[in-house]
């Protein structure tokens, strides 16, 4: 059977780019959350706080080790399966990529051991230091990559010169038009991640009997910023939303899966879109809703994708994966605000809410991969909107090899991510048996109290 390389290598990256986006949404806001335990333990003296700063500091060097391994093979892939990406965009990718590596990758790599092995080896200030600039390394890392993203959906900043993509100001590509909205909505993802995370595991701690107050600062740290994290990204989702519409017209009208330009565009909720026929199937519509939301009035005027034919997006997935993306939010919503109500006014979890929260811990790489598709598979059939396609970077790799290889990185990718889940739930249920009684690392020599006085 003919197999198609451009199908498989884009199945290929798609699988490997989705197995490693699951690793830096957690450590991004893992790094900061770590640093609000430790204030709260240099603020407090409460060793719960260190507690739980050693209990999902663990998790960070898990996480952290999967990150870095999972995208050393998208960087090959440049190379062996989309040579034509860096032919004609390299002076711009090269040098991102580039900064990433030397101002975040490094940062966090250098100070992680310090977080890891050096409390009570250095002063409680310089180990708190130590956490803050891990948490900035992540930041600044994700800043640059999403720099990269960014500019490849809105590009600026450039000129062409026989057929290759120089750079005429870098301040413009960096800061393009859809950069700020991608920043604070994948920032607010990672928050959301990792604050669900948080959450769940605590909660199966708390359904198996541990009433620690480590885990009950923890869980209730993880609920409350969650709870004020999904109203905020409700509103950065939909600032987002209006830039893409001035800039990328055919990836929102994909999104609604809307055909015909016009005014009062109803909100599809459900329907089953049908490129060939050109409509939509049993579709589920709010009268008017796709025009308030994007243009803000009942009678704004929506883009249809007739207007771009033979150069718009799939449908289906889009559409689909869009709807997923904030079926979950809706669900984080509800989630989160139930928990706070709970945790904070009744003290504790009712059975039926916590059940629901253990498998809520991985809602966040949920809405995450859907609002990836959403993007990536948005900027179809470009790889660089308006100057590259898609199917003119691929490389000479015959689709026999590329399926043997994407073969091999599906199972591998099943099987290191059931062990990471597998490992995560063994630490959640050492930490359930232990509670607060097992020794905290470094302090063996004597009772932790207090900060080091001075420090």
């Amino acid at each position: 059977m003919e197999t198609d390389p451009l199908i498989l290598s884009r199945i290929q990256f798609a699988a490997n780019i989705s197995f490693h986006i699951l690793f830096p949404t957690i450590t991004i806001a893992l790094g900061w959350m770590l640093l609000f335990f430790k204030w709260r333990y240099s603020a407090t003296g409460n060793t719960a706080w260190m507690r739980a700063y050693f209990t999902w500091v663990k998790v960070f060097a898990l996480t952290f080790a999967m990150g870095v391994v999972s995208g050393v093979t998208m960087s090959f892939q440049f190379g062996t399966n989309w040579p034509g990406y860096m032919q004609k965009v390299g002076n711009i990718a090269g040098p991102l990529l580039a900064y990433e590596i030397l101002t975040a990758f490094f940062l966090e790599a250098a100070f992680l051991g310090i977080m890891l092995f050096g409390f009570r080896r250095v002063s409680n200030r310089v180990h708190t230091l130590a956490t803050f600039l891990v948490a900035s390394g992540t930041t600044l890392s994700a800043v640059w990559i999403l720099a990269l993203n960014s500019w490849m959906q809105t590009p600026a900043g450039f000129e062409m010169r026989d057929g290759v993509a120089y750079a005429t100001d870098w301040w413009a590509i960096v800061f393009n038009p859809s950069f700020p909205y991608r920043l604070v909505h994948m920032l607010l993802a990672s928050g959301l991640t990792v604050s669900f995370l948080i959450a769940g595991l605590s909660t199966l701690r708390y359904l198996r009997g541990d009433r620690s107050e480590s885990m009950m600062k923890a869980l209730r740290a993880a609920v409350t910023a969650a709870a004020v994290l999904i109203p905020l990204q409700m509103l950065a989702g939909d600032q987002h939303g209006l830039n893409t519409l001035e800039h990328q017209p055919q990836k929102i009208a994909a999104m609604e899966a809307n055909w015909e330009t016009g005014a009062n565009v109803p909100l599809v909720l459900f329907a089953i879109p049908d490129e060939e026929a050109r409509t939509n199937h049993y579709e589920v519509t709010i009268p008017n809703g796709a025009s308030l939301i994007l243009r803000h009035s009942s009678d704004g005027v929506v883009p249809g994708l007739n207007d771009y034919v033979g150069n718009h997006p799939p449908v289906l997935p889009l559409f689909w994966s869009f709807r997923i993306m904030v079926g979950t939010g809706m669900l984080m919503l509800a989630v989160s605000w139930a928990a706070a109500f709970f945790l904070w006014r009744r003290r504790s979890l009712p059975r039926p809410l916590a059940l629901l929260m253990v498998p809520m811990a991985l809602s966040g790489w949920v809405a995450t991969l859907a609002g990836w598709y959403t993007t990536e598979i948005g900027r179809q059939p470009w790889l660089v909107s308006g100057v590259l396609k898609t199917a003119d970077a691929l490389g000479p790799v015959p689709g026999g090899h590329v399926a043997l290889t994407l073969a091999i990185y599906l199972i591998l990718y099943v099987v290191l991510l059931a062990a990471y889940i597998g490992v995560l739930v063994h630490l959640s249920l050492k930490a359930a048996k232990e509670g607060d009684s097992s020794p905290l690392p470094g302090v063996l020599h004597r009772p932790l109290t207090q900060p080091v006085a001075g420090e």
